[in-house]
């Protein structure tokens, strides 16, 4: 026992001590990445939930209501690429404690908003909070594991994000029904103070790529193409649509140009020539998110709407999709370390489309109560099998240097997918409600505008089953 522990000064600690520093270091960074998925996307989730509140407060049009959704996420896309590149030159643990502050801060503002312009400017600032840690955790997480590991614990922190998704419906239903749904905001600015105090816990990381410079040309025609684009594809119908749409094409051609011939991308489009599997993972997982990220939103309104239920039971309602994710999505992704990810992913969509196509045949004021929590879970059993094993064949597609570009554009896709999916949503509200309060009156519209979307989304969902497989394929040949 006396020759335990006697090293000299200035020699290397021991193996056994050196191993049980990493080992806090990894699990201090996955319960941050675990409680920050959970707090954070219960809080983002339950927005959902609380809308119809916030409609009545500031007699919001069904149009407005979306864009409270719409500009979290779109700020969230416009800043996720940017971040991720400055995550690698100035190291990931500074930006995922900027991101956690500045969430405080727009969830202060939330709570505190005083009309519907400060509503949607603490919104917007929320989205630029969320992306920071949001991407980076992941990356860190994806990091600190060693590869035989990483399917394992990738797993563990998406299946937290599901936690998340299924505790916010409820928790917010409740918050809101009985204390108003700026309660959902003070929710927020107090849950991130559990991973703000785990991740100062743990010492900062050297930056991945230091001597690399920012392209700051790549970054402004980023911001510019996809707030020109998705401003314009949600408010199509109307005189400066068209052209700011136009607009956000052209300059997203100049910066896939400009990417290309830049030795400090904040993108590395060469990720997406040099792997198929990278590439048509990345399009399976847009398409994913396209077309099913609004269907909590959709389902929200439509229940406390077309079937008048309260808040907090239109909460519960909303919480059979993300319990089933949570539940399985560890399965999936341990899976996926053993067999083929993108057969999992494949099978995932398939379950998705068939619940979406449910939605769109049977929809209706008189829609059984079973058949709706059935068609939830469906989704939740689509996802679950189709998130974790899709993150796992993109990060597992390039090499260890590039983690956090393949985090990047995971984050990149799926809230492209997702302000796509809002933005059509938008779009088609706008169509077929109209202008005015949402009442009673233009409940059938209401109806008729989801079934619509859900018919535009299966062949959407379609595709991009064809896209997993098709990355998959090469690679087993």
């Amino acid at each position: 026992m006396d020759s335990i522990d006697k090293t000299e000064p200035g020699a290397a600690p021991p193996l056994d001590a050196s191993e049980a520093r990493l080992a806090r270091r990894r699990k201090l960074i996955l319960w941050s990445a675990i409680s920050s998925n959970i707090l954070g996307n219960s809080a983002l989730i339950g927005t959902n939930v609380a809308l119809p509140a916030m409609g009545r407060e500031f007699q919001l049009e069904a149009v407005h209501l979306g864009w409270v959704a719409l500009s979290t996420l779109l700020v969230m896309a416009i800043a996720s690429a940017p971040i991720a590149r400055v995550s690698d030159l100035i190291g990931r643990h500074k930006v995922t404690v900027f991101g956690l502050a500045v969430t405080m801060v727009a969830s202060l503002i939330g709570a505190l908003s005083f009309s519907y312009g400060s509503l949607i400017f603490g919104r917007a600032l929320l989205g630029l909070g969320l992306v920071s840690f949001f991407t980076t955790l992941t990356t860190m997480v994806a990091a600190e594991y060693p590869a035989n590991e990483r399917g394992r614990v990738l797993g563990i922190a998406i299946s937290s994000v599901y936690i998340g998704l299924s505790l916010g419906p409820m928790i917010v239903g409740f918050l809101v029904q009985y204390l108003g749904w700026r309660s959902l905001f003070w929710y927020a600015f107090f849950g991130n103070v559990p991973p703000l105090i785990l991740i100062l816990m743990v010492s900062p990381d050297s930056p991945p790529t230091p001597d690399e410079k920012l392209d700051w040309l790549g970054i402004i025609l980023w911001v510019l193409a996809l707030g020109f684009g998705f401003t314009g594809l949600a408010s199509l119908g109307q005189g400066f649509a068209v052209p700011m749409l136009v607009a956000g094409l052209v300059l997203a051609v100049l910066f896939f140009y400009k990417c290309l011939k830049s030795n400090n991308p904040i993108i590395d489009m060469r990720l997406f020539f040099d792997s198929r599997s990278f590439s048509f993972s990345s399009l399976a997982a847009y398409i994913s998110y396209l077309s099913s990220f609004s269907i909590a939103f959709l389902m929200s309104l439509y229940l406390q709407y077309a079937k008048g239920l309260s808040p907090s039971k239109a909460g519960l309602y909303l919480m059979a999709q993300p319990v089933i994710q949570a539940l399985l999505t560890p399965i999936s992704g341990k899976l996926s370390d053993s067999m083929a990810p993108w057969r999992l992913a494949s099978r995932g969509l398939a379950v998705i489309m068939v619940a979406i196509v449910i939605f769109a045949l049977t929809l209706s004021r008189v829609t059984p109560d079973v058949l709706l929590l059935l068609t939830l879970a469906m989704t939740g059993v689509g996802f679950a099998f189709f998130s974790a094993p899709n993150t796992n064949a993109i990060m597992s597609a390039v090499p260890p240097k590039r983690l956090g570009q393949a985090s990047g554009v995971i984050t990149v896709t799926r809230l492209t997918g997702q302000i796509s999916s809002m933005a059509l949503t938008t779009l088609v509200f706008g169509l077929v409600i109209g202008s005015g309060v949402i009442t009673s009156e233009k409940y059938p519209e209401l109806i008729r505008a989801c079934k619509i979307l859900f018919w535009i989304f299966a062949p959407v969902c379609l595709a991009g089953i064809m896209s997993s497989w098709a990355g998959g394929r090469k690679k087993a040949a």
